[in-house]
Order: structure tokens, then sequence, then C-alpha cells
């Protein structure tokens, strides 16, 4: 792991835990066993830091959804791996959730507007490039749209988390099935999520 890459896990963990207002260089410094002269060559200031701590997290967030979306077979079920990723990566990562969501904004990301949009449209176009490529019937607004919807529903389940990952995920792609029903292969299996009783 490069320095910059250890610098930023150490105030990623710092963040989350603490918050931005008491988010110390010299405490960055120390988890990576550098100088805190060092942390400022490296990123300037705070605010610096803690922003490119969150699109960090954001890019990895976007490679792992990516990851998932692409070992899909099919539209449906990569629609389910990439909420699911999602959930989960959120799940563990307080700064992704304040960033999709805006909750915790106060604490966590004040220098930040959120709901980063930049990140959910990014969903959105990984989402809605793999359905084109899936579907190349579907017209890119189509797609756009379909893929909008299911960012949204997903960032719903973590706004109020009702449910387990696997049963959130399930409920989404159970309403996507439903409206790329008509579009799919007739050779293509349905996807029917087991819905809890």
């Amino acid at each position: 792991m490069s320095l910059r890459d250890n610098l930023l896990c150490g105030a990623a963990d710092l963040l989350a835990e603490r918050g931005f207002a008491r988010l110390r260089m010299s405490e960055v410094a120390a988890m990576a066993g550098v100088s805190r002269q060092t942390v400022y060559n490296e990123f300037g200031g705070k605010e610096t830091l803690a922003h490119t701590v969150v699109l960090n997290q954001a890019r990895i967030c976007l490679e792992q959804v990516g990851q998932a979306i692409r070992s899909a077979d099919d539209p449906v079920a990569g629609i389910r791996a990439a909420v699911r990723r999602i959930l989960e990566v959120s799940a563990r990562d307080p700064l992704l959730t304040a960033l999709l969501t805006g909750l915790e904004r106060e604490a966590l990301l004040p220098f930040l507007p959120v709901p980063d949009l930049p990140t959910l449209r990014a969903l959105t176009d990984l989402i809605s490039r793999r359905l084109h490529a899936q579907l190349p019937q579907l017209p890119p607004a189509s797609t756009t749209f379909y893929a909008d919807t299911v960012v949204r529903l997903t960032v719903s389940h973590l706004l109020i988390p009702t449910a387990t990952t696997a049963e959130a995920a399930d409920a989404v792609t159970a309403i996507a099935a439903a409206v790329l029903s008509p579009h799919l292969p007739i050779a293509q299996p349905r996807h029917r999520p087991t819905r809890p009783r």
C-alpha cells in the first residue's frame, strides 16, 4: 500500500469514528507512522484530506459495484448484485452512507453538499450502461430511467433500514424484474426473489 493510500485508510477510520471536527492531522500521521508535516505535504489541510477520503471511498464503492454487476449473467441478476453490494459496502462505511443519503452529514461531512449527486449519478450510469449492453433494444433514456429508479430505491433502504441486506436487495430486484420483464428474451429465466412471509 502506498503512503497516500495508507494515510487515506487511516483518515477514513478516524473520520468515521470521530467526525470531521475531531479529526486531527497528527493522529492521521501517527497511524501511518509518519510526521504531521508529511500529511500536510501530501494533502495541504484537513478539509482537503477529508474530501479526498470521501472521494476515495466513493471510488472504491463504484469499483466494487462494477465488479458485482459485471459478474452477473443477466440484467436482473446484475441489478440484484449491484444493489446488494451498495448496501453491504454502505453498512460497513458510515462515510459512504452519509455521502449517499445525507445521514450524519453535519458530523461527518460538513464540508460537502450531500447527498452527493455525482456519486449517485455515477452509480446510475454504471447500472444503466450494463443494462444497455445486455438489453440493446432499450433506448438509453429507458435504461437510465430504470437505473435511476433502482438507485433511488436502494438509497431509500439506507435511509429507512427495515430489512436485512438480502431482503432489501430482493425487494428492489423484485420491482426491477417486474419492470424489465417485457424486455427480457423469452429464454431469459425470470428471477423471483423469495419474499419473507
